[in-house]
């Protein structure tokens, strides 16, 4: 009798698992246009700047307070720390808000960087009762210790404003812990289709527009491609204040950008070998590699020019080995192509 009972229990509970399975014809709703969410974000964001004030303290951690009936606060939307970048993803131009309270003493990253960063992520929404309107702003995420982030690899919010801010400085302490001054701080107002549009997550709802309150503590510059150039030499023309809102270039066309790219100009030659060149330090030789750019001033205490950066196809006379041998200028024109760049300049170059 218990035995049959068993049987019959787990054949039902076999039928029983079966017949709840989803129709495979079952399918989750498609995105929805990004630019239609892209103006009730929008509308979201200002008028939470419109109906709330902020206070902070000395270490710059922020508290969003809506402003009662009457108040006299300042709405974000009127601080004067507040300002606007335009962005084209989508096929639509984004409008991202954000509150620069301290800009930083140190160097901006870039979008190829790695940034040191606390901060709080945090939703919000609106509901009215008795006619009386409120915001709940719930924590998705809290980070107040600093930790590392590749800004090629974050929400693409985060990739365009942590730039606009300075890293401090630090000191380390007797005991070990690390002090950090003069960080960029601020606050940012993501549109979903900047964050995390449709996917959210159980603490973000899809579609919903993210604050983020942050400090940034320090940077550390990137060789993706380990070549001995720095990728925010490589993503674009330097002298191109506006490269990382583009393309990444490729120069050989291989599909895989520069930063990425351990051979740039696709003439068989490594990059890092393009680059280098030798010395004797102590009568041993040694090698370097040239900077990208060169040194404003040489320093006499080393045994290289440091006013050298890496040169163009060498334009000299020809040498013993019917080679071009290199001038002055070929490290430091302005406008000269760097060899790693020209497929027609390999080695051996003298």
């Amino acid at each position: 009798m218990n035995s049959f009972f068993k049987i019959v229990l787990v054949v039902g509970l076999f039928f029983g698992f079966y017949a709840c399975q989803p129709d495979d014809e079952t399918s989750l709703p498609p995105d929805r246009p990004y630019g239609e969410v892209f103006v009730e974000d929008s509308t979201k964001i200002r008028e939470f700047m419109d109906t709330h004030y902020i206070t902070y303290d000395s270490d710059f951690n922020v508290t969003f307070t809506q402003i009662p009936n009457g108040g006299s606060q300042t709405p974000i939307s009127r601080m004067n720390e507040l300002d606007t970048i335009q962005r084209k993803f989508h096929d639509i131009t984004y409008v991202i808000y954000y509150l620069k309270l301290r800009e930083g003493s140190g160097q901006n990253p870039t979008r190829v960087d790695s940034s040191f960063v606390s901060y709080k992520g945090f939703v919000f929404n609106k509901t009215t009762t008795d006619n009386v309107t409120s915001f709940n702003q719930s924590v998705f995420e809290n980070k107040p210790f600093p930790i590392w982030f590749s800004l090629d690899e974050v929400i693409r919010g985060w990739a365009e404003v942590i730039p606009l801010f300075k890293a401090g400085n630090y000191v380390s302490q007797p005991d070990g812990s690390v002090s950090y001054n003069n960080y960029g701080a601020g606050v940012m107002f993501i549109p979903s289709g900047l964050a995390y549009f449709s996917s959210g997550s159980i603490s973000i709802p899809p579609y919903a527009p993210t604050v983020f309150t942050f400090k940034v503590h320090t940077l550390r510059r990137r060789d993706h491609d380990r070549d001995k150039i720095l990728s925010m030499y490589e993503y674009g023309n330097p002298s191109d204040a506006n490269r990382f809102n583009k393309e990444a270039i490729d120069t050989d066309g291989d599909g895989r950008p520069d930063y990425l790219d351990v051979d740039d100009d696709g003439d068989g030659f490594l990059t890092k070998n393009e680059i280098s060149f030798t010395y004797t330090e102590g009568g041993v030789t040694k090698t370097g590699y040239y900077p990208y750019f060169g040194a404003q001033t040489d320093n006499p205490s080393t045994p290289y020019n440091d006013t050298y950066g890496i040169p163009r196809k060498y334009t000299g006379p020809l040498n013993a080995n019917n080679k071009p041998s290199p001038l002055p200028v070929d490290f430091t024109d302005v406008n000269r192509i760097r060899r790693h760049l020209d497929n027609s300049a390999r080695p051996p170059f003298e």
